[in-house]
């Protein structure tokens, strides 16, 4: 097929519940197109999608994978996106540029989590939709009650334009309600014109007139007409809904067994027919003095292309980007917006699963990808030097999990830093850190299946094997009363020796109080140079630790006394005592740990708030407020340690069946329960014997 105009392009992301059969559904309508010579499969490691590794490992999608067909004069960009939440990510990104979405559900007579979570996602983007009920080819396959749940569940939305013929195996065709005629599979999948039974006839009717209210009721005009009593045509139906659903006001539903290639060329027509192409809509950006600008999609304009997704390897980076306006050439020398830096690349292409078709160019509405940007990151917007503009930045859901990494060889931190960085740069839901008070480097994500998944992929593209743990809890440790202690540290081996002799008295401070420290020693009992050598030692035992080898806060310290030797007194000697002295005081002056306390904000449906509570309270939490949100979902907050929280994520998703969410923030230290402080007091004795 030549280079398409933006009319004949239909760019969609394919979304869903995960396991219900979304990637399936794309091997599906690239075969019935004639894409590939023979539908891949994902049970067989052969699909053109999950061709990652570790999506062969785990039986899922994991990133987004992008691969066209061209059907009845149509350019059809399919953009295959993970189901499973922890990918959230992909989604955001398969819709940032998609000009509608499929949303796929399994015909199971429910609407699955997965399925609402990718709705929420579809709404926000504010693009329109397109729902295919899947699996009419197996057992207990219920259509009529799957499109109620849909119905139910997305505000009455959603409408059938075509009824199965039969379910489960007998599952052998369909009809179009909008031309009212019917079609039967052959032993490929392929639709040919048939009779529906006589037995439907009633559904039928039923089905029709429930469609062709709700195109009368999108549209003035026909709504007129539609009263009047004139009966509508097809093509004034077909209009209407392509109308409706650009600006989604209605969801049109069809029926499809993608494993058997069923309904594949119904879906296929139903993307031409009823979703929007990308001259049909427009974008919003900022140009160079922050003022907003209309992106129009026009093949003639200056060049205006969003980057939405990167990958990495140990050849280079590969930029997947959807001109927004203009023509992307294989001379095209674009200026990242962002950092006003001009870029050149070494390849022009289309993605088609992980391979890359040359192309000598990618007109307005349509996909791409580059090879070896130097500079342009994910969400940036590749344009003209005199047309730059500033696409908003992606709604990056936030990390739900966070663990320490370790290398499990040793001499391969540096290379963990790398490999870390570069995950990263390929997927902006995957940050990395280093914890200043506990020195581990931390890994954040969706989920644990998330972090699991970058480390699998860290091993496989740069060879650096790691292991994620528990991060350690950065403890403090305080006072709550006072105490004066003197340490005299002396050490004679020979010529001259060590002396130093400092007492100090210490006290709390209040929560955030810091650290103060006097000099009140009057006269010379410590020479003035040796003075700063204790405060030295001092500020060592603070960050050392006296009880837990944690830090400790919020107290003042007083240099009363101590003696000093004209001979022996030196600078370290000074340090040392005063280091002692300090950890003696602490231990004195009633020691107590405190520990980092979160601000919980969880999110869940109604019926689940006594659990959470009761899952928060378990955890030594104090639940806050329990507050509606609406669409029957309410909203709990509450303050738990953080030491409590490293499991909740894995805990919420089983307690919720996936529907809970949340976010938490640090909020304050608190002294830790006795019973508490008592196993971190005997854990690092048990570490640390010297120190105790």
């Amino acid at each position: 097929m030549p280079t398409p105009t933006p009319d004949r392009i239909r760019t969609v992301a394919v979304v869903g519940h995960s396991h219900d059969g979304k990637t399936t559904l794309c091997e599906a309508l690239l075969h019935t197109a004639g894409a590939t010579q023979r539908m891949g499969s994902t049970e067989q490691a052969t699909s053109l999608f999950d061709h990652e590794p570790e999506e062969q490992r785990h039986s899922m999608s994991i990133g987004l994978s992008v691969a066209h067909c061209d059907w009845d004069g149509y350019r059809v960009n399919l953009i295959d996106a993970p189901g499973f939440q922890d990918f959230a990510g992909e989604v955001v990104e398969a819709l940032a540029v998609a000009d509608a979405a499929v949303l796929v559900v399994a015909a199971h007579g429910i609407v699955p989590v997965g399925a609402e979570m990718a709705w929420e996602m579809i709404q926000a983007a504010g693009v329109p939709a397109l729902i295919v009920v899947n699996r009419m080819d197996k057992e207990n396959a219920a259509y009529e009650a799957t499109v109620d749940a849909l119905r139910e569940a997305f505000s009455r939305k959603p409408i059938a334009v075509a009824v199965p013929i039969g379910a489960a195996e007998g599952f052998s065709g369909y009809v179009d309600l909008v031309d009212d005629r019917a079609h039967a599979f052959d032993d490929s999948g392929r639709a040919t014109d048939t009779t529906a039974p006589d037995e439907m006839n009633t559904e039928i009717e039923r089905a029709h007139a429930a469609l062709v209210d709700a195109a009368a009721e999108s549209d003035d005009a026909l709504l007129e007409k539609y009263l009047e009593g004139t009966e509508l045509t097809d093509a004034e139906v077909r209009a209407a809904l392509h109308a409706a659903t650009a600006r989604g006001s209605l969801v049109p539903i069809v029926c499809a067994s993608a494993a058997t290639e069923k309904g594949a060329g119904m879906v296929l027509d139903s993307i031409v027919r009823y979703l929007p192409a990308p001259s049909e809509r427009t974008h919003t950006a900022l140009d160079a003095k922050g003022n907003e600008v209309t992106i129009a999609c026009d093949p003639d304009g200056k060049l205006c292309a969003h980057v939405f997704k990167t990958t990495v390897d140990t050849f280079g980076k590969i930029s997947f980007f959807k001109v927004l306006r203009g023509t992307m050439r294989g001379d095209s020398h674009p200026v990242t917006a962002r950092l006003a830096q001009e870029e050149r690349f070494a390849q022009l292409g289309q993605p088609n699963g992980k391979a890359i078709l040359t192309a000598t160019e990618v007109v307005a509405g349509d996909i791409g990808v580059v090879t070896k940007l130097a500079h342009t990151q994910t969400g940036d917007t590749l344009c003209v030097k005199d047309a730059a503009v500033l696409m908003p930045p992606l709604p990056w859901p936030s990390a739900s999990a966070s663990a320490a990494i370790v290398a499990l060889t040793k001499g391969d931190e540096d290379k963990i830093m790398s490999g870390l960085a570069r995950l990263s740069e390929e997927d902006m839901t995957f940050t990395t850190d280093r914890d200043p008070v506990t020195n581990e480097v931390l890994v954040h994500g969706l989920g644990d299946i998330h972090l699991g998944v970058a480390l699998e992929r860290m091993k496989r593209k740069f060879g650096v094997d790691a292991e994620l743990h528990p991060p350690k809890i950065p403890y403090r440790e305080t006072i709550t009363g006072t105490a004066r202690v003197g340490h005299k540290y002396k050490k004679q081996s020979g010529g001259s020796g060590l002396y130093g002799d400092a007492t100090i008295e210490i006290e709390p401070l209040p929560r955030g109080g810091g650290f103060i420290w006097e000099d009140k020693i009057f006269g010379g009992s410590i020479p003035h140079q040796f003075r700063p050598s204790v405060e030295k030692g001092v500020r060592q035992t603070m960050e050392q630790g006296a009880v837990t080898g944690n830090p400790i806060v919020d107290i003042k310290v007083r240099l009363v006394d101590g003696s000093t030797h004209s001979v022996d007194g030196k600078d370290i000697a000074f340090q040392i005592a005063g280091a002692m002295a300090m950890r003696e005081a602490v231990q004195k002056a009633s020691p107590v740990i405190l520990e980092p306390i979160m601000n919980v904000n969880v999110i869940v449906p109604e019926r689940f708030t006594g659990d959470i509570m009761g899952l928060l309270n378990s955890k030594r939490g104090h639940v806050g407020g329990v507050n509606p949100i609406g669409d029957g979902r309410a909203e709990v907050n509450a303050h738990v340690p953080q030491a409590e929280m490293y499991t909740f994520p894995v805990e919420l998703r089983a307690m919720t069946q996936g529907r809970g969410r949340y976010s938490m923030a640090f909020s304050s230290y608190e002294e830790v329960p006795a019973h508490v402080a008592q196993k971190l007091i005997e854990s690092h004795s048990n570490e640390h014997p010297a120190a105790s």
